[in-house]
């Protein structure tokens, strides 16, 4: 038993006192379900027990991460300067990246193969329809668009100044309002509250196998971003 807090557009939003068997989706129906002006799919669903371990593991990839560029900057790579400097960037983004103990949710569709069961201390909060997407990564500068039904993946890098030199646009993806991912290309759909995530090119390093790595720490601070905003 405990409590957890449902917050948003839902019809009773507030404290709620749970059993050990009760489901997200049991939490919801005894809400009362969504406003009208609820937006689902940008539900934020978060964890109190996640959030040290979300730390600690941002702080053992943030090492990896300078380890390994060091490593390249000490050596004669030719070229690999200016990936390195973007690279460590994320880097020191990472350790001062906020957790969030955010978990992926389906708040619409039920799964009863794995249902979603609570914990003391969950809050699960229904944003309305936001009216943004945010762009990060190697971009001239982190940015908060607003969003436009036709807009495409050139508008908004548009709206963050461009890529960067070190850009690698043909790895940048979208982070869905749900967490989930996808590729970003020109024909890729756009919904409000995504996150649009452009990382830096590791032609120069591959040599350390860099480039699983980096995806990992700009996933981490992209689901940082996406959980945040997603909440205002």
């Amino acid at each position: 038993t405990g409590l957890v807090t449902l917050a948003g557009e839902v019809q009773r939003p507030g404290e709620y006192l749970i059993s050990r068997d009760d489901t997200l989706h049991d939490l919801i129906a005894r809400a009362g379900g969504f406003t009208g002006v609820a937006y689902p799919l940008g539900a934020v669903f978060t964890r109190e027990s996640l959030k040290n371990s979300q730390r600690e593991s941002n702080i053992v990839l943030a090492d990896q991460l300078e380890q390994s560029v060091l490593q390249v900057a000490s050596s004669d790579v030719d070229g690999a300067g200016e990936q390195v400097t973007a690279i460590l960037k994320y880097a020191g983004q990472l350790r001062s990246q906020g957790v969030t103990g955010r978990l992926s949710v389906n708040v619409v569709l039920s799964d009863v193969s794995g249902p979603v069961y609570l914990q003391s201390g969950d809050t699960l909060t229904i944003p309305k329809r936001p009216s943004h997407v945010s762009v990060i990564g190697s971009v001239q500068k982190d940015t908060v668009a607003s969003y436009s039904a036709g807009k495409r993946l050139s508008g908004y890098l548009a709206a963050a100044g461009g890529a960067t030199r070190t850009a690698d646009l043909k790895r940048a993806y979208i982070l869905l309002p749900n967490g989930e991912s996808t590729p970003a290309d020109e024909e890729s759909i756009i919904p409000p509250g995504a996150v649009i995530v452009v990382p830096p090119k590791t032609d120069r390093l591959t040599v350390l196998g860099l480039t699983d790595l980096v995806s990992r720490v700009l996933g981490n601070i992209a689901t940082s971003v996406l959980a945040i905003n997603n909440v205002r």
